[in-house]
């Protein structure tokens, strides 16, 4: 185990990470013009936009923006001060950083200083350091304990739900719920490709409830979360069900019992599976063009171009598809490092590969992103299964 003090230095250096990759997509592409009025005109826009009213969807996404910053921040603090002290003291800093970039960004081109989504980070670093400050190794709930302990697994299963159930929205409109139901009705048979990669993706999933629960209860819970997931999909706004994401989670379920009589296959069983399932999501629909399109080194640079709640969403699919790619690596026997830089290979041959797709952008964005949540895993420790130490 990391010493306390050695594992709060590795989460202010996760801390700092975050913060980086904040300030870097609040200030990209870092446009400036002068100040030349001084800072009077700055601060009058960004008060007089305190009464404006967000948008839902952009606003939860600033929220979620945040949360890690909270959720780092919290545990590089360690048990310095009192509980509410260390969260009054962490959301000034979402504060502080959240108008620090508004500010910042009345002189970036292409930027909008803009008070509401001061709310929203500041709401996101006070719930990341809530949740941050509730999982923690010492506390006496047995199933939050096991939470606190599967850190990566709980990080990577939070961004899954995260991508899958946003905006978190529920409705009691009858119409929508048939709207959710209509595509497996219409259309109930998948295909054979989403089949396979459903099935990899609940297997996967399958793996991280396991690593937070155990092997005796495993089955049960990995059970229960595929059905709060669908009846989830169903009662929340702007979210629809397919026939593969249930066909998929019926097979992954078989697929478990059947391979629960050999645990070590069925983790490299799985790891192979998810790696074939990332590079098909990545190179889907083949269809491959003569000419090659460019390829971009601008780190990011496809996030910072679109809108927040769908570069949100789309980190959070990233985090999830390539964090749990490392996870299961390491799980099957892997090095750490040997597992991120096998991943940043297969990121970054399919990204070549992705100049010959009509429609896609090829850049170095997804590999860069690898060694980002490598790099954090590293920090805050990551285990594996034939070892009971953690990685550092």
């Amino acid at each position: 185990m990391i010493a306390k003090l050695g594992r709060s230095k590795h989460f202010a250096i996760a801390t700092t990470i975050v913060i980086a990759v904040i300030v870097y997509g609040s200030l990209y592409p870092f446009a400036f013009r002068p100040a030349d009025d001084g800072i009077g005109p700055v601060l009058r826009a960004l008060w007089e936009s305190r009464s404006e009213r967000p948008g839902r969807v952009t606003f939860l996404a600033n929220i979620l923006l945040y949360m890690p910053l909270g959720f780092f921040a919290i545990h590089a603090l360690g048990r310095r001060g009192g509980a509410a002290g260390r969260m009054v003291l962490i959301t000034l800093l979402g504060v502080f950083l959240s108008v620090s970039m508004e500010l910042l960004q009345y002189f970036d081109e292409g930027r909008v200083t803009d008070a509401p989504d001061v709310y929203a980070n500041t709401l996101g670093t006070l719930i990341g350091a809530g949740a941050g400050s509730l999982l923690t190794e010492s506390i006496r709930w047995p199933f939050l304990s096991k939470i606190a302990v599967a850190r990566v697994p709980t990080l990577l299963l939070a961004a899954w739900v995260g991508y899958r159930l946003f905006p978190f929205v529920p409705t009691l409109d009858l119409h929508k719920y048939w709207s959710a139901i209509k595509p497996v009705i219409i259309d109930p048979d998948p295909t054979y490709y989403d089949l396979l990669r459903y099935t990899a993706m609940w297997l996967g999933i399958g793996a991280l409830i396991e690593a937070i629960v155990g092997t005796r209860r495993g089955w049960l819970f990995f059970s229960l979360f595929i059905g709060g997931i669908l009846v989830g999909k169903i009662m929340i706004v702007d979210a629809t069900l397919n026939a593969g994401e249930i066909a998929g989670a019926a097979a992954a379920i078989a697929a478990w019992i059947v391979l629960g009589l050999r645990p070590a296959f069925r983790t490299t069983l799985i790891a192979l599976s998810f790696c074939a399932y990332v590079v098909a999501e990545r190179l889907e629909p083949f269809q491959f063009a003569a000419a090659p399109g460019p390829f971009s080194w601008i780190p990011l640079g496809g996030f910072m171009a679109g809108d927040l709640a769908i570069d949100v969403m789309s980190f959070l699919q990233k985090f999830f598809l390539y964090g749990s790619l490392i996870w299961l690596l390491t799980q099957a026997g892997w090095q750490l490092r040997s597992a991120i830089f096998s991943t940043v290979l297969i990121l970054f041959i399919t990204s070549e590969a992705e100049r010959f797709l009509p429609g896609r952008s090829a850049e170095i964005s997804d590999a860069f992103m690898v060694l980002v949540i490598g790099t954090i895993f590293a920090l805050i420790g990551i285990k594996r299964r034939d070892l009971p130490a953690q990685i550092s």
